[in-house]
C-alpha cells in the first residue's frame, strides 16, 4: 500500500485500501472525507479504571439509511455518500468500567482521559479508513475511549485491527440480534460467550489481556 502525501489540496489519498476482514477494498478519495473532524469535550473520566474492553459493531448500511431520513448525509460522506458499499463495521474499542457497565451508567466509563487532543493526520487515518468508515470517527474514538489506555492513535487502531481480523463478519442484512447469534455460529471461540447487545449493534467483551470475555450481566 502506498504512503500518502502530506500534501493537501487535491490530494488522491489512496486508490484502493485492504479491507481488514472480507478480503475486500473500498477506495478512499480526498473527496469523499469530511475534513472537519476535530472534536470538543463533552465531558472527562480521567481517573476512572478501565477493567475490560468492548469491541462495538455497527450496520453501516442501516446506519446511513438513518442519516439519509435526517438528511445529515452530508456530515459522514465517506460511509455514505462514497461508492463504497460497506456492511458491519467497527464503531470502536472501548474502555470500561465494570461498575459502571452493570449499572447501566453511560457517564461512568472513562472518557477524554487525555483532554482534547489535536486532529490526526489523514495519512495515520488511512489503514483504518474501511474498518471504521469516517474521519470523524476514527477521530472521536481515538480521544474519546483510545487516549485512556493506549499511548498513540497508531496503537489503538492497531489493537482494534487486530481484533477486528480475528471475526468474520456476518450478512449486511441482519439486524444486530441475528447478527451476533450468526457470530456465535461462526466462532467457536464465541459460542458460550455472554455478548453485548443494543437495538442496532453487538459487541464483544475483552479482558485486559485481548482474551475473550463474557460481557458483565448488567442490571435491569
Amino acid at each position: 500500500m502506498n504512503k500518502l502525501s502530506q500534501k493537501l489540496g487535491s490530494l488522491l489519498l489512496l486508490g484502493f485500501a485492504l479491507s481488514a476482514n472480507a478480503k475486500e477494498t473500498c477506495s478512499i478519495q480526498q473527496k469523499w472525507l469530511n475534513l472537519n473532524y476535530d472534536h470538543s469535550i463533552d465531558y472527562q473520566n480521567k481517573n476512572v479504571s478501565t477493567d475490560f474492553f468492548l469491541l462495538m459493531f455497527s450496520n453501516s448500511k442501516r446506519f446511513c439509511e438513518h442519516m439519509q431520513r435526517k438528511a445529515q448525509t452530508d456530515k459522514v460522506p465517506f460511509q455514505c455518500e462514497s461508492p463504497n458499499q460497506f456492511g458491519w463495521v467497527v464503531h470502536g474499542l472501548w474502555s470500561e468500567n465494570q461498575t459502571a457497565y452493570v449499572n447501566g451508567d453511560k457517564k461512568g466509563h472513562p472518557r477524554f482521559c487525555k483532554g482534547d487532543l489535536p486532529k490526526v493526520e489523514l495519512s495515520k487515518m488511512e489503514p483504518y479508513l474501511c474498518m471504521s468508515p469516517g474521519t470523524r470517527l476514527l477521530q472521536g474514538e481515538w480521544e474519546k475511549h483510545g487516549a485512556c489506555d493506549f499511548p498513540t492513535f497508531n496503537a489503538y487502531y492497531q489493537k482494534t485491527l487486530e481484533l477486528y481480523q480475528r471475526f468474520k463478519m456476518p450478512p449486511v442484512h441482519l439486524k444486530s440480534k441475528p447478527a451476533m447469534l450468526w457470530m456465535k455460529k461462526q466462532h467457536p471461540e464465541l459460542k458460550n460467550t455472554w455478548m453485548h447487545l443494543t437495538r442496532n449493534e453487538f459487541g464483544i467483551c475483552f479482558d485486559k489481556q485481548f482474551n475473550v470475555m463474557n460481557c458483565p450481566k448488567t442490571r435491569r
